[in-house]
């Protein structure tokens, strides 16, 4: 497949957040607060929301609750899944097909790739959102982090066949779009490992030792090639004279141990070269994560906090409103006992007159007067 029919895939990426991750999320996906440059405010009413997305405190409860069907011995870590979620692009050749729908045409076909997933690893579509106002479509989905039987989806919704259901879906709705090239197919017809792979650090640890190993053996069958042909070369050369055939299979038997020497230097320098390019790929990524990782557990510590600040305030204003409602009691009461001695002093009225003015001046700081912080 082309470079050119590539870019005409559809693809759809997941993963399994935690609590703050998907409040994060589901902010920018709403387009809550403050938004990245990328985003285009001029466009944004253009997004839809197909399948509102549930507050944090309700897919974690949800979560909970489909956690508890496996019989769990320990209570559920504070950075636990609580929701699976999931990203559908298109690429760059796509793009202009999808955007020839109408809104309602790719809605349909967003709802049907997610509700299609999530028929097939057995959990429920929980929310959707379609974004526009970006330079390419595409749509944000969340569903349960777990299975009906309580599995998480991080041991099942893996692999290239989520490429599949939405290529099988997309069919339906614009038969141009196309599957993504497989990765196999990719290795196959000998396309870069940094063109197939984004590869994290952890990922660069389990497969450099095997991909270093399978050249060093390389390498090995080489250098026995040399040695092979360095003993024939050396036994013809131990001989104090040469017949004319001996003296031609001498000068064959240089020529291609110099063929071979030359395999194996190219070889190793190869190996070097790679080994040399993986390690500063580890380390730029080791820093690119740490960076990411930092960032990512500030972000935490901030909503933490923003949380418990939350908490602290819906206390505060539960104190108050108890009070104001014990002080609005109390002004009856004493109110009340205040007419009743003004009755027999015979000064009710003129005392109710004053109430009432006093009354209506609090009320008149209340709708006017500066709102308090």
């Amino acid at each position: 497949m082309s470079e050119t029919e590539q870019s005409k895939a559809i693809s759809i990426r997941v993963k399994h957040a935690h609590r703050s991750r998907y409040k994060n999320q589901r902010r920018h996906d709403l387009r809550v607060g403050h938004q990245p440059g990328y985003v285009d405010g001029d466009r944004a009413g253009l997004n839809r929301v197909i399948l509102d997305l549930p507050m944090p405190a309700e897919i974690t409860k949800r979560a909970k609750a489909l956690r508890e069907r496996t019989n769990p011995s320990r209570a559920m870590r504070a950075d636990a899944a609580v929701a699976t979620i999931g990203i559908i692009t298109f690429g760059h050749a796509a793009k202009p097909i999808f955007e020839a729908l109408t809104p309602e045409e790719q809605d349909a076909a967003y709802l049907e790739v997610a509700e299609r997933i999530a028929d097939e690893y057995g959990t429920t579509l929980r929310g959707l959102v379609v974004h526009a106002d970006e330079t390419a479509p595409h749509a944000h989905v969340v569903w349960d982090c777990r299975d009906h039987d309580g599995v998480p989806m991080s041991h099942v919704m893996k692999g290239s066949r989520l490429q599949d259901i939405a290529a099988e879906v997309i069919a339906q709705h614009a038969p141009d779009i196309v599957r993504g090239v497989r990765k196999s197919t990719r290795i196959a017809r000998g396309d870069k490992p940094s063109q197939i792979y984004n590869r994290s650090v952890q990922q660069l640890h389990q497969e450099l030792p095997f991909e270093v190993a399978a050249k060093e053996q390389e390498l090995e069958k080489l250098n026995d090639r040399v040695d092979e042909m360095q003993a024939r070369v050396a036994k013809l050369e131990a001989k104090e004279a040469l017949n004319e055939k001996e003296a031609k299979r001498l000068a064959t038997y240089r020529n291609r141990l110099a063929v071979r020497v030359k395999e194996y230097s190219e070889a190793k320098s190869a190996l070097d070269a790679k080994t040399q390019r993986a390690k500063q790929q580890e380390a730029a990524l080791e820093i690119k994560e740490h960076v990411l990782n930092t960032a990512e557990d500030q972000l935490d510590e901030r909503e933490i906090t923003m949380e418990r600040r939350d908490d602290e305030l819906q206390i505060r204003e539960g104190d108050i409103t108890r009070r104001e409602s014990i002080l609005d009691r109390l002004t009856d009461d004493i109110g009340k006992m205040v007419n009743d001695i003004a009755d027999r002093l015979g000064v009710g009225n003129s005392l109710r007159a004053i109430h009432d003015r006093l009354k209506s001046a609090r009320n008149e700081l209340g709708d006017d007067g500066p709102s308090p912080g």
